[in-house]
C-alpha cells in the first residue's frame, strides 16, 4: 500500500513562477554542459561529499551532512549544486537539532548543476522544495543575500559553490499556523479538514479476490477541501497574504456569524451551522501575492472572490511575518463587514429558469439594450397572460437567517412602446421555512403601493422579512425552499377600462440585508 503524503487540489496547474524556475534551471543546466562537456575534457575524481569534507573551512557543513545522512547522498552518481556556507556562517546553528539540520542542509542543496553562467536573479528550487534567489550584482554573485565567496568548483557528480553565510530555513504559510501561539483555533479548524482518501488514479490494479473484486495496490493522498477551495498554502511556488485571526478574534467572530446559519434539522441542523460558521471565518483570509503595503492598492479581492475597497482597514495596526510562500498578518479583531463578506445582497434575475415557474402565462426573454432603461444584467421578463390570474414563482437560494428587505423590480411597458403608459398591479406570496422540521409555509404581502410606475424602472418593496432558518444550497443541500410568487392583481374590470395591464415585465427579485 503506498501513501503519497500531498495535497490535492489545483491538479494540472503549474504555476508562473515554477515555469520561470524550470526554464533557468534548465538554461544553467545547459550551458555548464557547454562549459564542462564531459566528453572534452576530465572531470574531477571526487565526489561533492568528497570535495566537501577536504576542505577545512567547510568542515561544519561536512559534519550537517554526516549527520543527515547527506554526505551519502552527494556520493550517489545523480548530479547535484551545493550552495556550501563557511563555518563561521553556521557557527550559532544548533548541530543537536537533527531536524534543523536537515532542514538547513537542504536548503543549499538542489538537483542537476547550476553554473554562474547566465545568472541574473534565478530562484532555485531547493531540495526541500523552498526556493532561494541566486542573483548576480556588480560586486558577484549571492545566494539567499549571501556572498558567494568561491564558484563553479566541479566535483565528479555536481557543482560546489561556497558562501560566506547561510539561507536559515523559513516555514510557508502551512507551517508557520502549525507553530504559531495564539491561533489554536484556525489551526485546529484547517489542519483537522485534512482527509486520507483513496487516490483512484495512480492505484494499480494487481488482480481480483474471489469474489471477483478487484485488489488495488492502493494509493492515498491527503485531501484538504478547505485548501482545495481557498488556496495551496502549504506549496511553495503558491504566493498569498493572509489575515489570521487569534483565538480571540476567532470567539468573537463565531459567536457573531454562528446565528446567521440557523438551519432546520432536515438540512444539517447544528453541525451544518457549526461547519459553515467555521468556514465563513476563514473565507476572505488570503489574497494573492505579497501585500506588504495594502494602502497602495484600490481594492483587494480574496481568493474566496470577494472584493473588499478598504485595503489599508483590513490590515490596519497589523505586522507581517514574512515567510517562503508569503506574508501572514495575526489579527485579534476579525476586520471583514458582514454585510461585504458574507451577509450579502441576494439578487435572483429574472430571466433566470433555474428554479423559475409560471401559470397562467407565457414566459419571454427580452432586452433592454439600445432603450432607454438598464435592466439588471440587461435583461428582463416579459409575462404574457393566458388567463386572468398570471404569476411567476422564483426560487431564492442561499438566504441566511436574517433579516432582508424584499424587492421585486419591474421595467415599464415604455420600454417597446413609448405610448404605453399603462401600468401593472401586483401582489406577491412568500414561502419559507418556518418549522425545525423544514415545512414550509407561505405569507402572503400585498403593498401599500403595489402599482408599477408607467414611466420607469419600479423597485417596489414587497416586506421585511426575518428569516428564522437559513436556505443555503450545496451539493448534499440543493432544496431551495425560499421562493417569491409575483401575481398579478387587477380585476376584468380594471383591465377592460384600460386602466391597468396583467402583462407584466419583470426584471429582478433583490433582498437587501437588514443590520440591526
Amino acid at each position: 500500500m503506498l501513501l503519497k503524503m500531498r495535497y490535492k487540489y489545483l491538479k494540472g496547474f503549474v504555476p508562473l513562477s515554477a515555469l520561470i524556475v524550470l526554464l533557468l534551471a534548465a538554461a544553467c543546466t545547459k550551458e555548464w554542459d557547454d562549459h564542462y562537456d564531459a566528453g572534452s575534457f576530465d572531470l574531477p575524481d571526487k565526489t561533492v561529499t568528497e570535495y566537501i569534507k577536504g576542505q577545512p573551512e567547510l568542515s561544519t557543513f561536512s559534519n550537517m551532512l554526516e549527520i543527515t545522512g547527506y554526505d551519502q547522498i552527494l556520493n550517489a552518481s545523480q548530479s547535484y549544486t551545493v550552495w556550501a556556507p563557511k563555518n563561521d556562517a553556521l557557527a550559532g546553528l544548533n548541530l543537536t537539532d537533527v531536524e534543523l539540520v536537515r532542514k538547513t542542509v537542504q536548503n543549499h542543496i538542489t538537483r542537476s548543476r547550476i553554473t554562474t553562467s547566465g545568472v541574473d536573479n534565478s530562484f532555485i528550487r531547493m531540495l526541500n522544495s523552498k526556493y532561494v534567489l541566486f542573483s548576480k550584482d556588480l560586486s558577484g554573485y549571492t545566494f539567499g543575500e549571501n556572498t558567494v565567496s568561491e564558484i563553479n568548483q566541479p566535483a565528479k557528480n555536481g557543482l560546489i559553490h561556497v558562501i560566506d553565510g547561510y539561507a536559515p530555513y523559513v516555514n510557508n504559510l502551512w507551517e508557520y499556523l502549525g507553530k504559531t501561539d495564539g491561533v489554536d483555533s484556525l489551526r485546529e479548524y484547517i489542519y483537522g479538514q485534512s482527509k486520507r482518501v483513496f487516490d483512484a488514479e495512480n492505484s494499480i490494479e494487481i488482480g481480483a479476490n474471489d469474489a471477483g473484486q478487484v485488489i488495488y495496490d492502493s494509493a492515498f493522498v491527503i485531501w484538504n477541501p478547505v485548501l482545495e477551495r481557498l488556496g495551496s498554502i502549504d506549496l511553495e511556488d503558491s504566493i498569498y497574504t493572509a489575515i489570521m485571526p487569534d483565538n480571540n478574534a476567532w470567539n468573537e467572530a463565531y459567536s457573531r456569524i454562528e446565528g446567521y446559519y440557523n438551519f432546520p434539522n432536515d438540512a444539517g441542523s447544528v453541525a451544518r451551522q457549526r461547519d459553515l460558521t467555521r468556514f465563513t471565518l476563514i473565507q476572505d483570509m488570503l489574497y494573492r501575492g505579497r501585500i506588504s503595503e495594502p494602502e497602495k492598492s484600490d481594492s483587494l479581492t480574496s481568493t474566496y472572490g470577494n472584493v473588499f475597497y478598504n485595503p489599508d482597514e483590513l490590515f490596519k495596526g497589523l505586522d507581517y511575518e514574512s515567510l517562503s510562500n508569503g506574508l501572514a498578518y495575526v489579527t485579534d479583531k476579525m476586520p471583514f463587514a458582514d454585510t461585504s463578506s458574507f451577509f450579502k445582497e441576494i439578487r435572483v434575475e429574472a430571466e433566470q429558469t433555474f428554479g423559475r415557474s409560471n401559470t397562467g402565462s407565457n414566459i419571454f426573454i427580452r432586452s433592454s439594450f439600445g432603450t432607454e432603461f438598464t435592466a439588471s444584467d440587461n435583461y428582463y421578463i416579459l409575462v404574457d397572460p393566458t388567463s386572468t390570474e398570471p404569476a411567476v414563482e422564483f426560487s431564492i437560494p442561499n438566504t441566511l437567517s436574517a433579516k432582508y428587505n424584499i424587492y421585486c423590480v419591474f421595467v415599464p411597458s415604455k420600454i417597446v412602446n413609448p405610448n404605453n403608459l399603462t401600468p401593472s398591479k401586483v401582489t406577491f406570496q412568500l414561502t419559507y421555512i418556518r418549522r425545525a422540521s423544514g415545512s414550509t409555509f407561505i405569507k402572503r404581502v400585498t403593498p401599500g403601493n403595489n402599482i408599477t410606475d408607467p414611466e420607469g424602472l419600479t423597485k417596489m418593496f414587497v416586506d421585511q422579512f426575518d428569516f428564522e432558518f437559513a436556505n443555503v444550497i450545496d451539493a448534499d443541500y440543493d432544496r431551495v425552499a425560499v421562493k417569491l410568487e409575483v401575481s398579478s392583481n387587477i380585476t376584468t374590470q380594471e383591465e377592460q377600462s384600460g386602466e391597468f395591464s396583467r402583462t407584466m415585465r419583470i426584471d429582478c427579485i433583490i433582498l437587501e440585508p437588514v443590520l440591526e
